[in-house]
């Protein structure tokens, strides 16, 4: 039974949705960010705030005495926002990782969760990737995550089980919300400015709804204290949400009256992935619940209620964070 997680990155994207969820089910729950752009914090005796950073855990270390599980989603996320500053994004993605599962093992942590990417497969076509597919990052970001991934799975000794959870492009709303995701941005553009753009448009990508990644992580966590503490890999999302780019913009503009579509097909992205998630539903008894068109729906109804009309600014962006965190 667990009765206490501490969450890296817990006032971010993902974390502001999974911290909530968390504390819904009674779980006591230690949040630590380093502060940069956050969401609202939670008003609840389960809530504990640490301000510090993952690279520092002479910052947070102490917190993790007692704590049943530590979920780690504090990263440089994103292709372009890595790239305005390579060397930390490694020196997060990478050695911050090496930073948080030493000390959890150091504190007697039971179970690990880590946020992991499927753009690790990066180039892979038609085939369907698993989770013993090659592994072929396109970019610093899914770089640092094979490398973390890598040191991750090296720990084959001690008590401390690890989940790697290989998440499909994320989408729909958060308390931390981020415009910087596909199907977020596309559909904040077709709302806003009546049009949404498609840069190639038959690569595939896959999916996964923000409240389905707080479940599987959930299931996750439950699933780690089973068996021998060795390191578990999944891929999570669905195969029905696997798309090609240009099948999203329609999707969108078919949902949003008067949006057009326009198809760049010079501007290639050189990402193109589909992705198995079997693995998932067959051990962690984990089944997505939700849509891209959920959250298409959702942010077009949110955005014509008058919410987010400044979604193009920094607090959306991790790439526009990262620049003003480099002072460029």
């Amino acid at each position: 039974m667990i009765s206490s997680v501490l969450v890296t990155g817990g006032q971010g994207y993902l974390g502001s949705v999974l911290s909530r969820h968390l504390i819904e089910r009674g779980v006591q729950v230690t949040i630590v960010d380093s502060g940069t752009v956050v969401g609202p914090r939670i008003d609840s005796a389960l809530a504990t705030y640490i301000e510090g950073d993952v690279v520092d855990p002479d910052e947070w270390r102490g917190a993790l005495k007692g704590v049943d599980a530590v979920v780690h989603l504090a990263a440089m996320v994103g292709d372009p926002a890595c790239e305005v500053d390579p060397e930390q994004a490694w020196e997060i993605n990478y050695h911050g990782t090496i930073r948080v599962a030493e000390s959890c093992r150091r504190m007697g942590v039971g179970s690990l969760v880590f946020a992991s990417t499927c753009s690790n497969y990066g180039a892979t076509g038609e085939v369907e990737c698993d989770e013993f597919s090659p592994l072929n990052p396109q970019s610093v970001y899914a770089q640092s995550k094979v490398m973390a991934e890598h040191y991750l799975l090296s720990l084959v000794r001690g008590d401390l089980a690890t989940s790697i959870l290989r998440f499909a492009t994320v989408h729909g709303i958060s308390p931390r919300m981020r415009f910087d995701l596909a199907v977020n941005v596309m559909t904040a553009n077709a709302v806003a400015f009546g049009e949404v753009v498609v840069n190639g448009g038959l690569q595939w990508r896959p999916f996964i709804h923000i409240d389905d990644v707080s479940a599987v992580i959930m299931r996750s966590l439950h699933t780690a204290r089973v068996g021998p503490p060795v390191p578990r890999i999944y891929n999570c999302g669905s195969e029905s949400e696997n798309y090609r780019m240009i099948d999203i913009g329609r999707m969108i503009v078919d949902t949003i009256p008067d949006a057009r579509l326009t198809v760049r097909a010079e501007a290639l992205d050189r990402r193109n992935y589909k992705v198995r998630f079997d693995r998932a539903a067959s051990e962690l008894g984990f089944v997505a619940r939700h849509r891209v068109l959920d959250s298409v729906k959702g942010i077009s109804a949110a955005m014509s209620a008058g919410q987010y009309a400044d979604f193009l600014d920094m607090p959306y962006s991790n790439l526009l964070s990262a620049r003003v965190a480099a002072g460029k």
